[in-house]
């Protein structure tokens, strides 16, 4: 009498109906783990890389001012809003724009850089023309000033995937400098050289692509165009820090 399964073997009728189970389940693909493509190069805007043709970057923040003790009475902080665009042009040239304000004091700044990078390290080169008009309405007079500046700069950095470094260098050069009360003029003063600036720029990515910018800056300055209503009689140098933070929008 023969058993009814030979041991050691499987029926092929079973072994077919398998295959078909088998066939039958559906698969379940799973999403592939997406990669961070984040490169700091992109979303920076005090980093000296070489902008997007055409492209455009806005960021808006703020700056701690500390003028000298001996320049004023006490020494004091005053915030300035400061706002700075880029635009992207043709030939690795982009041109800049900053406008800092704290009200009485007001300067706007526009001018083009030409970059180069190799690897993780950028370069730029660039000429500011800055123009400046404070007013003070104060004890029945009515102060005012118009001023003309040109920063001409270098800018060297360094990235890493999600920070970038910056080291920046201004020589400040007056063109002219106007002072007056309602239609008195005080004073009149051009072309002189004004000092030199030096600033360092951290700037972190937040989240996405979301990035903040920490600064600090050297100011090194005889005038120093925030302080225009002081109308200081002294003839010397005076380091005056900032401190800056901006968020790129």
């Amino acid at each position: 009498m023969k058993p009814l399964f030979n041991r050691g073997r499987i029926p092929e009728t079973s072994l077919l109906a398998l295959l078909f189970f088998l066939a039958s389940v559906p698969v379940v693909a799973q999403d592939p783990v997406k990669q961070d493509t984040f490169d700091i190069t992109i979303p920076s805007m005090r980093f000296p890389h070489q902008y997007t043709k055409w492209g455009f970057q806005i960021g808006a923040g703020f700056e701690m001012v500390k003028p000298p003790k001996d320049l004023l009475e006490n020494a004091i902080q005053a915030p300035l809003v400061n706002i700075h665009m880029t635009f992207g042009l043709p030939w690795k040239i982009s041109l800049e724009g900053d406008v800092s304000t704290i009200l009485v004091s007001n300067q706007i700044t526009l001018g083009p850089r030409i970059g180069y990078g190799y690897k993780n390290f950028y370069f730029n080169a660039g000429y500011d023309l800055a123009f400046v008009y404070g007013q003070l309405k104060q004890g029945g007079f009515n102060n005012s000033a118009v001023i003309w500046l040109n920063y001409p700069n270098l800018s060297l950095g360094y990235k890493l995937k999600k920070m970038a470094f910056t080291l920046k260098g201004e020589i400040v050069y007056v063109t002219s400098v106007k002072q007056k009360t309602d239609e008195i003029i005080l004073s009149t003063t051009k072309n002189f050289y004004n000092g030199f600036t030096v600033a360092f720029y951290l700037e972190q990515r937040l989240w996405k692509n979301h990035v903040f910018i920490f600064g600090i800056k050297d100011n090194y300055e005889k005038y120093y165009w925030p302080t225009w209503m002081l109308f200081s009689t002294f003839d010397r140098y005076y380091h005056i820090p900032e401190l800056s933070f901006m968020w790129i929008l």
